[in-house]
Formats: C-alpha cells, sequence, structure tokens
C-alpha cells in the first residue's frame, strides 16, 4: 500500500522565465539537459536530481526540479537552506530572464506502492529499484516525515539538512554521481572542478550506505570502528535502520559503534561501484 508523507523540512522555490534551462544549468550540478526534448522544448511534469555545492565542493543544498509548463520550473529544496539559495539564485541571475520566488505550498512524497495520480515520479526511482513519486499543495498524508525517513534509510538515500548539514559533504559522499545526479558531460557550474576531479581520478574515500542497528540507536557522529579504527560515523537513524558516512577501505569485518554491533547493508544500486573505489 502506497505511503504519503507531508515533509515539513522541505520548501519550494519557482522559476519562470525562458532562460530558466541555461541559468540552472551553470549553477546546479543536475542534469538539465533531461527536462528538454529532443525538439528542444521542456517536458512538463519531469524531475531530475541534483545539488546546489559551494565554489570547494560541498553541499549546501540537494534538489529535486520539477518542471511545470515550458518557462516554469519548481526546485524542492531543504527549508533550512531556502533563504540563503534565494540570495544566491538572485545574486547570479544577473541578464538572465528568470523570476525567482519563494513558493508557498507543502511538499509530499508518495512511497512504497504504485505512484498516485498527480504525483511526479522521482527520478532516483529507477536506479534504486522501486516508486517514488513527489507532489505539491493539497494531499491527504497518511504516514510521517519519519516513516519516509526509515524507507530511505532503508534504500540508502540521503537528504540534505535532514541527515546532514550543510557543508559537511561532497556530491559524491552523498552517492549524487550514482543516482543521476550529477552531469559529467556539461560546461562548468559551481563546484564542478573538484567534484570532476574526484570522480575522474579516483578519488573517492567515503560514500553514505546503510546500516541496521539492534534496540539503541546510535547517536548522530557517534564513532563506527572496525578491528579498533575508525570506519566512519553516524549520520541519521529511525525504526532499526540508520545512514553512515563509510571510509571505503574500512567496511570488512566486524564493525561496532557505542560499543554494540552494527550491520552495513550495502544497496544493490551502490554494490557494483564499490570494488574498484575501495581498493
Amino acid at each position: 500500500m502506497t505511503c504519503i508523507a507531508h515533509l515539513p523540512h522541505r520548501a519550494l522555490i519557482r522559476i519562470t522565465g525562458p532562460d530558466w534551462a541555461p541559468f540552472l544549468k551553470g549553477l546546479c550540478t543536475a542534469r538539465i539537459d533531461d527536462l528538454i526534448r529532443s525538439d528542444g522544448q521542456t517536458s512538463v511534469d519531469k524531475a531530475v536530481y541534483g545539488a546546489f555545492l559551494r565554489p570547494q565542493g560541498k553541499m549546501y543544498a540537494d534538489c529535486l526540479l520539477l518542471t511545470r509548463s515550458a518557462d516554469e520550473i519548481w526546485l524542492d529544496v531543504p527549508d533550512s537552506a531556502r533563504e540563503e539559495l534565494l540570495a544566491k539564485l538572485n545574486m547570479y541571475r544577473l541578464r538572465a530572464k528568470v523570476r525567482i520566488e519563494a513558493l508557498d505550498q507543502p511538499v509530499f512524497v508518495a512511497f512504497d506502492g504504485p505512484s498516485p495520480d498527480g504525483f511526479v515520479a522521482d527520478p532516483r526511482s529507477d536506479i534504486i529499484g522501486t516508486a517514488v513519486a513527489w507532489a505539491c499543495g493539497a494531499n491527504i498524508a497518511d504516514a510521517e516525515a519519519s516513516d519516509w525517513a526509515a524507507f530511505r534509510y532503508r534504500h540508502g538515500l540521503a537528504e540534505a539538512g535532514y541527515d546532514f548539514e550543510k557543508d559537511e559533504l561532497y556530491a559524491i559522499d552523498a552517492n549524487l554521481d550514482l543516482l543521476n545526479g550529477i552531469d559529467f558531460k556539461k560546461g562548468c557550474y559551481v563546484g564542478q572542478e573538484l567534484t570532476s576531479r574526484m570522480k575522474r581520478r579516483g578519488q573517492i574515500k567515503n560514500r553514505i550506505l546503510p546500516f541496521r542497528f539492534g534496540h539503541h540507536p546510535p547517536d548522530r557522529d557517534a564513532e563506527i570502528l572496525n578491528d579498533g579504527k575508525r570506519a566512519g560515523n553516524v549520520l541519521a537513524c529511525g525504526l532499526g535502520w540508520g545512514l553512515a558516512l563509510m571510509r571505503l577501505d574500512r567496511m570488512e569485518g566486524a564493525l561496532l559503534c557505542s560499543q554494540c554491533p552494527i550491520d552495513l547493508v550495502i544497496p544493490a544500486w551502490v554494490a557494483p561501484h564499490l570494488s574498484g573505489e575501495a581498493a
């Protein structure tokens, strides 16, 4: 049965105008071209996933970008980052023919079942192997944001502003490269240089991975140890599952957190990418 949850920690920004695509292409990691059809027209009611980075490559907001019409796109971003992102978008606007504004509508997510009518498919659904969809405006929620969090943890999906803070992680740490959240073929965008170098040179040392724990959830930032050596740290926990930022060279073997064993679970969509990186 499909669950629908209201996400009060997510907020919306609306961008309108004919230049929205080239404008966002230079600021966001997302594959903006995936929102444009072969005839050059906008593919309406479609979404892509991405992030906004500092020049040094750290994330300060993840985002879903949802097209609403040929000249209108909505950005679903962490509520804690919306005001800063609005200011930065306006700073970079210059002569771009766009209008940028906060949009005060609630954000809903449908998960763990078929997508309801009126919801837009999450672009990560095909990768993680289960349907997720998004909608804004009036909907009836039958689940909590914590249920959505637990679902995400089981599937290895992290959210900025909920599971980790601004400027804490690189986009590749949060697996955006594996979730089609980074366009490695387009021209320059803010934070591109370090992101591209990490991928091109294989300098990937950490990734967010899910784990299972027993009766007592570990604290945020608690160290995960492998044979007494630091192997990672806890980002978030809920309903028996959590997310950790793990060192790829110390994942094998028994893991302890706060003197209790935990079980690292490698999602099927992540596993094929780890063998070379962990070397």
